[in-house]
């Protein structure tokens, strides 16, 4: 069953793009001009992710946030907030009320994709994580927190060691760097960027001292991939 996106948002042009961009990715979408449609039909289905708007008629998207968060009913249903307002006050506050992501207009589409993928997967119920993990040559022990190549140990730090069980954990999907700080670092929002890129030139550098193999791409300005070359 395909997950279900309502967004609220009050310019018509970005509504209609919203709404192709998420049924092209397979979701089910439903789009509201105000926080007064966006309650009403809340009273009759429950969406797996909201995108929200700041600057709405009526109610603004910061108070929509705050009674969210206040009804245990629609507590629990992450929301991205998709908004021309950027400055770091309006980013730190709307993560405060209980926003897990802040996207800045205009954005870019893949970019966005790749969040929502994101916010759904972590609000997806938790399986029981695995504590051996194996792609390819690398082998990750969590219960003893060692990493090892053909055998043979590779030293980390605590967060290079959990930087590469995420990505294997995922193998072959892109993970976002927002992702990743919030996973990691407790980051919300895309701050501190070179934080992951340096952790990941350690882990390259790291694990080309045992294998020729390169496990670990780039994606341009979204993220890391993990994949095993055959």
């Amino acid at each position: 069953m395909n997950e279900t996106i309502f967004f609220v948002e009050d310019d018509v042009a970005i509504q209609a793009l919203l709404k192709e961009v998420f049924e092209l990715h397979g979701y089910n979408a439903e789009g509201f001009l105000n926080g007064a449609d966006f309650f009403k039909r809340l009273k009759t289905a429950c969406p797996d992710l909201i995108i929200m708007d700041l600057m709405l008629p009526g109610m603004s998207g910061s108070e929509i946030i705050k009674k969210l968060k206040s009804d245990d009913n629609y507590s629990h249903i992450p929301i991205i907030i998709l908004s021309a307002l950027g400055d770091e006050q309006t980013v730190v506050n709307n993560i405060d009320r209980g926003a897990i992501d802040f996207v800045i207009k205009p954005f870019r589409v893949n970019e966005f994709i790749s969040r929502v993928r994101s916010a759904l997967r972590n609000s997806a119920p938790k399986r029981e994580e695995p504590q051996i993990l194996t792609v390819g040559e690398i082998t990750l022990d969590r219960s003893k927190v060692v990493c090892t190549v053909n055998g043979q140990q590779v030293p980390m730090t605590p967060k290079e060691f959990k930087l590469l069980y995420l990505l294997m954990k995922q193998k072959g999907k892109v993970v976002h760097r927002t992702e990743l700080l919030r996973l990691i670092w407790g980051f919300h929002v895309e701050v501190e960027t070179r934080t992951v890129d340096m952790h990941i030139k350690s882990l390259r550098e790291k694990l080309s001292k045992v294998t020729d193999k390169q496990y670990i791409s780039t994606v341009r300005s979204i993220g890391y991939i993990l994949s095993c070359e055959e």
